[in-house]
């Protein structure tokens, strides 16, 4: 009905529309779209009066956040801060917190309110000194190190020597503290009792224990529950860590480097950064998370300094770009494509341009036509500590995509999926036990009435794969193959879903005594979530349950097309609707090298974008398939047959038709084409499938820094 809205967002305007006092508002929405669409594409909607009527809900702050829900989900965190800083009392003081203090003021704090039977536990964070700061209390308050003050690093053998230095300073009055205890989790439990024994006897009044651990599940919710807790974030943002990264370095370090090998560690501080800061776009910023660190930007500053003093006149880029991406910062990294990544980077930022103030922000064009989203590497006049940090605080723009390669829209995906995360924990925190009051379904019912109606349609489905097989011969092709294999797979499927279906109705019935897989079903059932059972033996996927059963129903009418015609491939093959893609693909591959007697392994699907819609197609090609259901992450597909930039606010551009065919890989292709991953979900790392290669008329390696990708389900 409002062609600039997203389906999700128009669904979830209906759902909302079904609750009292928002019954108009999917007609108001549909009648003024374009007023609606100014509001919907204000860069902060939430702060801004809704139009027509619907302006009121500025009054009732909570029934506004229903809507900003629905239409911009990627401003709830924003508009729930301030919900939260409004309406309680001193809601600040839960939104802002310590913000105003830093990890020592905090910490003294903390011990003002610390007693002998209540340590101080530290949940640890990247960049955190926890022992820095407990070591400068404990001088202050004239604890000397080693004699009454112990340090204690946990592992093998420790915890006998933590229990003796306990002992004593339970007696004595002094202070213990004990570093990564979730490296032995059950000793903790030995801990305990022997706190609640100083409890009980009554420790000297200067006893004080001090507890560092990872985030971990194996710590004794009792030794969580009796001490004060502390985590501290590290710094977000750019420029917050790009200053942390440069003030590693001391000002007579600095000094002691001639003039490009400043420029370059600048760089480096740059390249540092924005690998720490990518990870939180999620998949779209690396497909595994990997742990970077100071010590990478330190080791790589000493490669820097030696092959600087060791150079001729020319700066060795080719040498220090692959030190820093194949062995300091690559020897994290196992996903080629995350390797890619980095060393594109690389050969962005360290390049000779560098030391004539070049665009630091990857590809952005000195902004690109937006102002403020431009920022320069510092003159040769700013070289010293002092000048970078400067040039740093004075020139960085606030935190953008493009900072990182990245389009706009990744910064509305990731908060959007910040939300997501959020209402999901919301529902994890809710009673599974409804009442069945007042209109609300209980989690049983609710469980039951969607168990019905999945067994009424999937009770007596199945393929009759033995005779498929008799019906296409005993030497299938290779597309029969793999649709003989899809139809297996979708009957184990859909017997695990009738099996454990009935199981829960017996269950319900009281036949049977509910176990845990009974229990997990009803509650998976109850959430909208697909059920563990199921989805071992499903495609890969992020739906909710209902979006999944859409999904299968798809898939199911797909491979009754495909049985009924018993042909070799359908006109155009729904790639997404396969539970092996990689299968199907290589089965275009095996019947070329059967039709033209090629090796297998010296061939590779070759990618076409046509420029035509599925309907539009009448045939299926003579060599290769037709295929569909692709959809573009980070960018879109232009008419004109190239990649280009996304539409703001477009998360996903869905592809025409795709010819692919096997060719030779000696076999060289004209003009310009970047090589694009295609991935099953939005989840990227385990999921690849191939590389598809789509002519681009930029530079193949801003696409690389964008996280573009073809992403075959996106649950739309």
């Amino acid at each position: 009905p409002v062609e600039w809205l997203p389906d999700q967002a128009w669904f979830a305007v209906s759902a909302l529309g079904r609750l009292d006092g928002f019954s108009r508002l999917p007609t108001d929405l549909a009648d003024s779209a374009p007023r609606f669409r100014e509001w919907f594409n204000h860069g902060a909607p939430e702060a801004e009066k809704l139009p027509l009527d619907w302006r009121e809900l500025d009054k009732t702050p909570f029934q506004k956040l229903l809507v900003v829900r629905c239409l911009r989900p990627d401003r709830m965190q924003v508009a729930l801060t301030s919900l939260i800083a409004k309406s309680l009392p001193e809601g600040r003081r839960f939104t802002e917190s310590d913000s105003e203090f830093n990890n020592f003021q905090i910490l003294e704090q903390s011990f003002q309110d610390s007693d002998p039977a209540t340590p101080i536990f530290f949940l640890l964070s990247p960049g955190a000194d926890v022992v820095g700061d407990v070591d400068r209390l404990a001088a202050r308050e004239g604890m000397e190190k080693g004699v009454s003050y112990h340090n204690i690093a946990l592992g093998e053998g420790q915890d006998v020597v933590a229990m003796e230095r306990l002992e004593a300073a339970h007696r004595l009055g002094h202070w213990v503290i004990l570093n990564n205890v979730h490296l032995m989790p059950h000793w903790l439990v030995e801990l305990e009792k022997k706190l609640d024994e100083f409890a009980e006897e009554g420790s000297h009044p200067k006893f004080r224990l001090f507890l560092s651990s990872d985030p971990s599940d194996g710590i004794p919710i009792g030794m969580l529950s009796r001490a004060i807790k502390l985590t501290s974030e590290p710094p977000s943002g750019l420029k917050a860590n790009i200053k942390r990264a440069l003030q590693n370095f001391s000002r007579d370090q600095v000094e002691e480097m001639e003039n490009n090998t400043r420029g370059i560690m600048f760089a480096l501080c740059f390249f540092h950064a924005v690998m720490l800061e990518r990870k939180k776009f999620g998949p779209l910023g690396f497909n595994m998370m990997y742990p970077f660190s100071e010590q990478d930007l330190m080791a790589s500053s000493i490669v820097l300094k030696n092959y600087m003093e060791n150079s001729p006149s020319k700066v060795p880029w080719e040498d220090l770009r692959y030190v820093f991406g194949e062995i300091m910062y690559g020897g994290h990294i196992v996903n080629d494509l995350d390797r890619l990544l980095c060393n594109t980077y690389l050969e962005y930022f360290l390049r000779g341009e560098l030391f004539d103030e070049m665009e630091m922000f990857p590809f952005a064009d000195g902004g690109g036509g937006e102002p403020g989203t431009s920022f320069k590497a510092p003159g040769n006049a700013s070289y010293s500590l002092e000048g970078m940090l400067a040039h740093v605080e004075a020139s960085m723009p606030s935190d953008t995509p493009l900072a990182y390669g990245l389009h706009p829209n990744a910064e509305v995906g990731f908060r959007t999926e910040l939300a997501n995360q959020l209402f999901r924990t919301i529902l994890d925190l809710q009673p599974k036990e409804g009442a069945e009051g007042e209109g609300a379904a209980g989690q049983q019912h609710v469980a039951e009435t969607v168990l019905q109606d999945l067994l009424e349609e999937y009770r007596d489905f199945g393929y009759e794969v033995a005779e498929l097989a008799d019906a296409w011969g005993g030497q299938p092709s290779p597309f029969q193959n793999v649709f003989f294999q899809e139809c297996k797979q979708m009957n184990d499927l859909v017997r695990e879903m009738v099996r454990s279906l009935q199981e829960l109705e017996l269950g319900f019935r009281g036949d049977l005594t509910m176990s845990d897989a009974m229990e997990e079903l009803q509650s998976a059932l109850f959430m909208d979530r697909v059920p563990p059972s199921w989805a071992a033996l499903s495609w890969a996927t992020m739906r909710s349950l209902g979006g999944w059963l859409l999904d299968l129903r798809a898939r199911i009418t797909q491979l009754n097309d495909v049985v009924a015609a018993m042909c070799e491939a359908p006109r155009v093959t729904w790639l997404s609707g396969l539970f092996s893609p990689q299968a199907f693909l290589t089965a275009v591959k095996q019947v070329t090298a059967q039709q033209e007697s090629k090796e297998l392994d010296k061939l590779y699907v070759h990618t076409e974008v046509l420029r035509r819609s599925l309907e539009d197609v009448d045939a299926p090609p003579r060599d290769g398939v037709y295929v569909h259901g692709l959809y573009m992450e980070g960018a879109r597909w232009d008419p004109a047959g190239t990649v280009a930039e996304a539409k703001p606010k477009e998360m996903f551009c869905p592809l025409p038709v795709i010819h692919c065919k096997a060719v030779l890989t000696s076999r060289t292709e004209r003009g310009q084409f970047y090589q694009c991953p295609v991935y099953k979900t939005q989840q990227r790392g385990p999921t690849f499938v191939f590389n598809a290669a789509l002519r681009t008329q930029q530079p193949p390696a801003k696409w690389v820094l964008a996280g573009v990708a073809l992403i075959l389900d996106v649950g739309v």
